[in-house]
């Protein structure tokens, strides 16, 4: 993260304190100061070391459907970042979706729509919510979104999410850079997901990076985010593909972690963005926001608007039919080199019998 020197030097201490306090902190539980909590059946965790997006709710949908295909019983345990609601919420059971987008979170709820026959549940101590579901409902494997971080709770696989543009020149710990945490941290790690491998990086010394700082012979699985298709959302049942709108103007509006990485992945299949706007993430759009929106989007020519399914979420159903240009929602899926090892691994640290003998 680029900032002048002035500001750089009035974050010095804070930025110290906090990267003390991130080590501390894992230093405690690696210690066995600080206890880790262990579930009845086994829990695999994907998470990262960054902030902003690394395709982590993808990823977890890929594998949530992986299980439940493999007869596995999922349930995905979630934080439920930005929710209006507090507490333990139930997002879905194996039949239904049970809380709306603002009470679960953005996140959670699109995992809860797009895996049918998946429990969601969130809690800010997911550990309590695993413990509930046992109790109270039933699973077989526990998936923890975004659960590199989330200490409190034992995992049988820790699976961290690192992005092939962010190896190289990642900086250091936040405000300064955009890791969460230390890269030593990835020795935790079970196993490596490299995302959006299928763009220039510089892999000989990314290869270096991760094994100076993981442990000898984890596994590193290479993966790319396919938009596979554009779903219509202003009053029109349509899905196309992106291949349509090569190069055709759009617009693009985002609250997400990376809208850069949405613009490129539009550009991708030719088409030409002539009007963009970026909120933060998990932004909700009131109708303002949206209106002007559109207001640019027609100044510039714009002939379709894009958003991605977080935004869909976020904007409205009342909202979306008002617009004056077709809007889309991009598709986005998971998509693995070495699919079947990954799916090996995950499917070997589901086992009860397996996860009990470790």
């Amino acid at each position: 993260m680029n900032q002048g020197p002035l500001a750089r030097a009035a974050l010095t201490v804070p930025a110290k304190l906090y990267e003390l306090g991130v080590r501390t902190r894992i230093a405690l539980y690696e210690s066995g100061y600080l206890d880790s909590v262990g579930l009845g059946n086994p829990v695999i965790s994907v998470g990262n070391l960054t902030v902003g997006g690394t395709g982590k709710t993808p990823f977890v949908a890929f594998l949530a459907r992986y299980l439940r295909d493999e007869g596995q019983e999922v349930a995905i345990l979630s934080r439920g970042y930005h929710r209006s609601s507090k507490g333990l919420v139930e997002v879905s059971d194996t039949n239904a979706v049970l809380a709306t987008a603002r009470e679960a979170g953005d996140e959670p709820f699109l995992l809860a729509r797009s895996c049918q026959g998946v429990r969601v549940v969130v809690n800010n101590d997911r550990a309590a919510a695993g413990r509930w579901v046992e109790r109270e409902r039933s699973a077989s494997v526990f998936l923890l979104d975004d659960g590199f971080q989330h200490l409190g709770l034992k995992r049988d696989l820790n699976l961290v999410l690192l992005d092939a543009g962010d190896l190289v020149g990642l900086g250091g710990m936040i405000p300064f850079g955009r890791l969460r945490e230390p890269l030593t941290s990835l020795r935790r790690a079970d196993g490596i997901v490299v995302t959006r491998a299928d763009e220039v990086f510089d892999q000989a010394e990314s290869t270096r990076l991760m094994a100076r700082h993981s442990r000898e012979r984890i596994p590193v699985f290479y993966a790319y985010h396919d938009l596979t298709r554009l779903r219509r959302l202003d009053g029109v049942d349509e899905t196309t593909s992106p291949v349509g709108f090569s190069r055709r103007k759009v617009a693009v509006a985002s609250g997400i972690g990376r809208p850069q990485r949405f613009i490129s992945d539009l550009e991708h299949f030719g088409m030409n963005v002539v009007y963009r706007r970026a909120f933060a993430d998990h932004h909700r759009y009131s109708r303002e926001d949206f209106s002007a929106v559109l207001k640019g989007a027609l100044g510039a020519g714009a002939e379709a608007m894009m958003i991605t399914e977080k935004d869909a979420i976020n904007i409205p159903l009342e909202v979306q039919r008002t617009s004056t240009l077709p809007l889309y929602a991009a598709e986005i899926e998971f998509r693995c080199q070495e699919e079947v090892a990954l799916k090996s691994l995950v499917l070997r640290a589901a086992s009860p019998r397996l996860a009990t003998s470790r």
